[in-house]
């Protein structure tokens, strides 16, 4: 099976300190391989990393993704090469363009993403510190659902993640980069043997995604319907490819799709839903999971 790991979602940014200790060597004691973490307007991603990689032994941690909007391309570069020092081996920098409304959030200008990350990683290369160089660089992963991108990553990564994407898309990118680069496949995880209550945790969770024209596109290439990513939330076909859930065999045999479609690595974004918090659509919110660990490590292990 491939190698897992588990997405700290946006909820655990309101954890303390001490409970996200408590919860990232919980995952680390269940066997996962790896944490990613988000850069959606909560903490620092790779000060985080830098945080739990203390904090842990063996647990190993990624951005999946870091905006490249979020930090200039010499602090970036200063971000990887001190974690690659003090923690060799355990960190991953993922990096993506992000989309135009979360831009639009940070007051930054949006470029297209081949010729910004282009330009990024170009001046990445260029940049030399006045430290210590690490004799093991952390590995550069990009978000990338498109061959445009993933040519890219060929040129300047080490692998590449896709964000929500069904199997089939992962199978082009295996396709399309060939044997040598990392894909690290992210889909939604929900711990219960009931369709519809799987479905509508998924549902809401994939909401603001579904609307973006490039998941649309994304999903049409796979060959949904591009209605199919609009009405409804998504039909029950398009929701399960991008989400495992069922018995452990079920959860078991989604891991197994990716896999051969092609991943390396599989990201599980463990979620429920909590009926005491109000969700931005008047709902129950979507939050992570972390009650259903140990069955999850069950399930997948």
């Amino acid at each position: 099976m491939a190698t897992i790991g588990l997405t700290l979602d946006r909820t655990t940014n309101f954890l303390s300190g001490e409970k996200l200790v408590e919860l990232v060597r919980t995952i680390e004691r269940l066997g996962f391989e790896s944490v990613w973490l988000l850069d959606a307007f909560g903490r620092d991603p790779f000060i985080a990393a830098g945080y739990i990689l203390a904090n842990t032994t063996t647990l190993k941690v990624g951005t999946g993704v870091a905006t490249v909007y979020g930090r200039d391309p010499t602090a970036a570069v200063q971000a990887r090469e001190s974690l690659s020092e003090m923690y060799p081996g355990r960190f991953f920098m993922g990096l993506g363009a992000s989309n135009p409304i979360v831009i639009a959030k940070r007051k930054a200008q949006w470029v297209a993403p081949l010729p910004k990350l282009q330009a990024y990683l170009q001046d990445m290369a260029e940049v030399r510190l006045a430290a210590i160089k690490p004799p093991l660089l952390a590995p550069i992963y990009i978000a990338a659902h498109g061959p445009a991108l993933q040519t890219l990553a060929v040129k300047h990564a080490k692998g590449i993640i896709t964000w929500l994407m069904p199997a089939k898309i992962v199978a082009e990118a295996r396709a399309h980069v060939g044997e040598n680069l990392d894909i690290t496949a992210e889909i939604l995880c929900v711990l219960s043997s009931d369709a519809e209550e799987a479905r509508v945790v998924a549902r809401t969770y994939m909401a603001m995604y579904l609307a973006l024209p490039y998941y649309q596109s994304a999903f049409a290439r796979a060959g949904f319907d591009p209605k199919e990513c609009l009405e409804g939330g998504g039909s029950d076909q398009l929701i399960d490819s991008v989400l495992a859930w069922g018995s452990s065999q079920a959860i078991r045999e989604r891991i197994e799709e990716f896999q051969n479609a092609g991943a390396t690595r599989v990201v599980l974004n463990p979620l429920c839903m909590d009926p005491t918090q109000q969700g931005v659509n008047g709902g129950p919110s979507v939050i992570g999971d972390w009650n259903g660990l140990q069955q999850l490590a069950k399930a997948v292990f």
